[in-house]
């Protein structure tokens, strides 16, 4: 029945929700009428097999604000004393130093603690700076090569901390990019941020020395004295936190404790680095049994046997499958447990396996009202069903039997809770069994609850033409191109004064084993391969190219470069032929269109022509890059051509020339550019460079089509639909919806690549403009 309260069973996605569903519903048994005499706080236990990972959110749930009626008294016990404890994780993970491979993300977290930091001196802005640098340096994992040959991986120091730090120290002290004994330095260091990299130094040289220490066979009383020292190593002040003080004192405590036990029952033989974290590890999750437990307000507590006072109210939580019971181990040291699921076995023989079981009956038979279980009963991502603790589902068949429909019974026993508190499913929804005490997230129900429309637009109208003292009187080549290649993202920094974050790379603790279709490092493999070639450097390009951690190591980096560099020499062999041996330069330009002054530096000048290299196919940014060159050149009077070599499908690596311009044509072109730009900072602008280039080239039946499927990708693609600037301007509009946006992508596209492709604004004869 719905409205019995005496066996009950909750579902939740997460450990919060399981703490706030049982707040409400801990708030309803305490102000039921129907209990004789009325339910104390005192009378409930709230038990689990493992109470530390409820620890953190108990407070926020049940410790409610002075003078809040949502504020239910309780108590916690069992729990371990040093569970959260900064100090104490990072104790056990320093036991494991033997073990470690030394991630970049690993280690830089482990001395970004709070107890190493404050100790270091080192601050949050230190480790952003100090992972920015070694990641760009190539750190990725292993101290060296001898420490990644212990780890059953090549000796080879490529991506390894030596060779981040070699090139960082050699950059800094000669501030030249040459090559010095196979290092290549990396010379961004910045040189009034560099006690934070000297900091991380030490700090580094500590954990390779007792990486060395601790995977040793000692006794107990070099253990002792081992760790210890390690302990003021990395802490020669005792740290300024009271807890973590306490913390720093418990952990001694517990290591003279380890030794004067060995002492005492005469072992002084070496004990193995694995039983050392084995035994520590375990030292420090126990609890602490002199907490109390009965205290007159909700009991808090572990699943243990000398738990079992009878309570008018029994909460159990985390009975997920698999946590409880618990497995028995198949093999170990114990000969017991690796005999229990064999014909051995002997009536009698202790399983874990089944103590958790009787336990769960006790507890059973000791609720006198009511008996509460909580399980994770759904994945907080995808919402999958998850299935309770075998015991659960025994108790629910078990009290099913007792129903009239059985099956419907075993359905409806279980109250599957919403991920949110503010669901509207969280507020009832048709199950009353279904209900919530927060008053604060009633309102944000109703609007889900209610009808659901789709987000207004960011602007019904452009926003004001600036003022006449904020008129720009010039504009750089460089902030031209930047708005032709990311109009959104440039609309929204230059005047909405709002700066996206970068995306931020998802940086693994493992070197590169493929070299990135799209990524910086593929660029720069081709520029080195184009600038051998040209100057005829016949000196192997492949260790170069790997000591700047551009390409991976070994067998596998040599052939992804033999095939990276298969692809390039071509486009740089006809360069070189083209060239003739002159030399390129760069030059300045400047123009006046319509009281705006356009300017930049245009490089890789050849008397015949502007020379532009991509190996490949060309794409919407490097048209609208190498275009708005070739415009600006000729704008200002130097009537060169457009010499550009890339794939050209059977027309080859190129050259592929487009002609020279008047000076009328070019600057009109740039005008019409200008005014997309003037435009485009007024109001979101329709136009993104790889649809728009695909909509410039397509047939015009495929022309929408084609854009589409650009603008919105694939499982396989990458989509400018996706991109955080467009999401947030356009609000899940799509540009292809209706014939009107349509239409305004399709003529922004003609504008931009007629102008940086054929050299004239949009809707003029592209033969007129030629020199």
């Amino acid at each position: 029945r719905s409205d019995d309260p005496s066996l009950q069973v909750h579902a939740c996605h997460t450990r919060l929700r399981e703490l706030q569903v049982l707040h409400d519903q801990l708030r309803s048994l305490l102000q039921d009428p129907r209990f004789d005499p009325p339910l104390q706080a005192r009378e409930i236990a709230v038990l689990a097999p493992d109470i530390d990972p409820y620890v953190p959110y108990l407070e926020a749930v049940f410790g409610g604000r002075g003078g809040d009626d949502e504020h239910i008294p309780y108590a916690l016990a069992d729990s371990s004393p040093l569970a959260g404890e900064p100090l104490a994780d990072v104790f056990v993970h320093l036991l494991g130093l033997p073990i470690s491979r030394f991630g970049l993300n690993e280690v830089l977290d482990l001395l970004a603690s709070a107890p190493l930091a404050e100790a270091a001196g080192l601050e949050a802005v230190d480790f952003d700076r100090l992972h920015g640098w070694l990641q760009q340096a190539g750190a990725r994992w292993g101290l060296d090569a001898d420490h990644r040959g212990q780890l059953q991986a090549p000796s080879d120091d490529a991506y390894t901390w030596q060779f981040a730090l070699d090139r960082l120290l050699l950059g800094h002290a000669t501030g030249s990019e040459v090559d010095l004994a196979g290092v290549a330095p990396w010379i961004e260091l910045e040189g009034g941020a560099l006690d934070a990299l000297d900091r991380l130094l030490r700090l580094l040289r500590v954990l390779a020395v007792y990486q060395r220490r601790l995977g040793e066979l000692l006794t107990p009383a070099q253990w002792r004295q081992r760790l210890l020292s390690l302990l003021d190593a990395l802490l020669p002040t005792p740290p300024s936190s009271p807890n973590s003080q306490r913390a720093l004192e418990r952990l001694r405590k517990l290591l003279n404790q380890f030794a004067e036990d060995a002492y005492k029952a005469g072992f002084a033989d070496g004990v193995p680095p694995e039983v050392v974290r084995a035994h520590f590890a375990g030292a420090l999750a126990e609890a602490d049994t002199r907490a109390p437990l009965l205290t007159g307000g909700i009991s808090f507590g572990r699943m243990v046997p000398m738990r079992l006072l009878p309570f008018r109210v029994i909460c159990v939580l985390g009975l997920n499958d698999g946590d409880f019971p618990r497995r028995d181990p198949a093999a170990g040291l114990n000969q017991l447990t690796a005999d229990l699921d064999t014909p051995r076995r002997r009536p009698g023989d202790r399983s874990t396996r089944e103590d958790d079981r009787f336990l769960f009956l006790q507890l059973f038979a000791a609720a006198q009202d009511v008996f509460y279980l909580s399980y994770l009963g759904a994945d907080p991502r995808d919402g999958s069903v998850r299935e309770p603790s075998v015991l659960v589902s025994e108790l629910i068949d078990a009290a099913a039997a007792y129903h009239l429909d059985p099956p419907t019974a075993t359905r409806d026993f279980t109250v599957r809770h919403a991920l949110q508190p503010f669901s509207p499913a969280a507020f009832g929804d048709g199950d009353p069994r279904r209900f919530s005490y927060r008053r604060q997230w009633h309102p944000a129900a109703g609007r889900l609850g209610g009808q659901r429309g789709g987000l207004l637009p960011w602007f019904d109208t452009a926003l004001p033409p600036p003022a006449d003292d904020a008129v720009e009187e010039e504009v750089s080549l460089e902030s031209l191109r930047r708005f032709l290649c990311d109009p959104a993202g440039q609309f929204l920094a230059q005047s909405m004064g709002l700066r996206l974050a970068d995306d931020v790379e998802d940086v693994d603790d493992l070197e590169p084993l493929v070299l990135s279709s799209r990524g910086p490092e593929k660029r720069s493999v081709q520029l080195a391969v184009v600038q051998a070639t040209l100057a005829g450097d016949s000196e192997p390009l492949y260790p170069r190219l790997r000591a700047r951690g551009l390409l991976p190591s070994g067998i596998l980096g040599e052939r992804q470069f033999e095939v990276e560099q298969l692809k390039t020499r071509p486009y740089a062999t006809a360069m070189l032929g083209w060239l003739q041996g002159m030399p390129l330069e760069s030059r300045r330009y400047e123009v006046e269109i319509d009281g705006v002054r356009l300017h930049g530096r245009v490089g890789d000048r050849h008397p015949e022509g502007l020379v532009r290299l991509r190996a490949g196919a060309l794409n919407g940014n490097a048209v609208i890059r190498q275009g708005l060159d070739w415009l600006l050149a000729n704008a200002a009077g130097d009537a060169l051509p457009l010499v550009q070599f890339h794939d050209g499908g059977d027309a080859g690596p190129g050259p592929h020339a487009l002609p020279a311009l008047t000076v009328p044509a070019a600057r009109a072109a740039l005008r019409a550019l200008l005014q997309l730009r003037q435009r485009g900072l007024r109001e979101p602008l329709r136009f993104a460079p790889y649809t728009g280039w695909v909509l410039f080239n397509a047939p015009v039946e495929k022309q929408r089509s084609e854009g589409w499927k650009q603008w919105h990708g694939s499982d396989r693609s990458w989509g400018e639909a996706n991109s955080d600037a467009w999401q947030l301007l356009l609000r899940g509009a799509d540009p292809f919806a209706d014939d009107a946006s349509y239409a305004d992508l399709l003529r922004n596209s003609q504008v931009v690549f007629s102008a940086v492709r054929e050299g004239r604004s949009f809707g003029n004869d592209p033969q007129a403009g030629h020199a």
